[in-house]
């Protein structure tokens, strides 16, 4: 499989050009441009949370437990008093820096049901939902960081597929086909959490008018071959 660089690298790569394309169609301002490309930063590295004690995962934890904690405080910000509000903070970051990484890192294995297109699917929809629910992020940024958050996650996904490939010796090693699989159908209990996640997900999700609006309009400047958009 291709190591943490080469997924950091790549997943900076492709989130660096959509975001200039999608940036330069729909005019988004500069802070959310960096923001679809550390979603996609993120959504590289997201599969590799299955690695009990990788960097990877120490690192995803640690910024999912600040960011829940975070959104938790200015969700309530007038709900509850400071030192509640920052108590409760505490406590959320603290459950899921540690126990929840301790309980996900035992119950999954490397290349299992965070490895498949549903899991990116999931992803996708979770992230949209959490974004536009807790974060206060208007309907078509929800869904942008989610997509390219999931454009991250399948971009990991690739890299493990081709790094599965020996093009030195010509022969395809044993790993491959474990990473970019629909499903993981060899440890179902995985693949049903993902499912109750991205039902879940849809029950909360941002109106889709939005990112289907500029969806077409990303879709119509791209084949026109509109000057300045990708080529001079």
């Amino acid at each position: 499989m291709a190591d943490f660089s080469t997924h950091l690298i790549g997943a900076t790569a492709a989130g660096s050009l959509a975001a200039t394309v999608v940036a330069k169609v729909l005019g988004l301002p500069a802070d959310h441009s960096l923001l679809l490309i550390g979603s996609c930063i993120v959504g590289g590295v997201l599969p590799d949370i299955d690695l009990q004690r990788s960097t990877p995962s120490r690192i995803l934890f640690t910024v999912f437990g600040v960011a829940s904690a975070i959104a938790w405080v200015f969700a309530r910000v007038d709900d509850y008093s400071a030192l509640a509000l920052w108590s409760t903070g505490l406590v959320i970051f603290i459950g899921i820096r540690w126990p929840l990484s301790w309980v996900f890192g035992t119950l999954t294995v490397h290349r299992g049901a965070t490895h498949s297109l549903l899991a990116c699917a999931a992803t996708l929809l979770a992230v949209a939902a959490v974004s536009y629910q807790l974060t206060g992020a208007d309907a078509l940024l929800a869904w942008l960081v989610g997509l390219f958050t999931a454009i991250g996650y399948l971009v990991h996904l690739l890299l493990d597929e081709l790094w599965s490939v020996d093009f030195a010796g010509v022969k395809i090693k044993r790993s491959f086909g474990t990473a970019l699989k629909p499903v993981d159908t060899r440890r179902w209990a995985g693949s049903v959490v993902l499912l109750v996640i991205a039902f879940a997900s849809s029950l909360y999700l941002p109106p889709t008018t939005p990112i289907r609006t500029a969806a077409g309009t990303v879709i119509a400047a791209l084949l026109a071959g509109e000057p300045g958009v990708i080529l001079p």
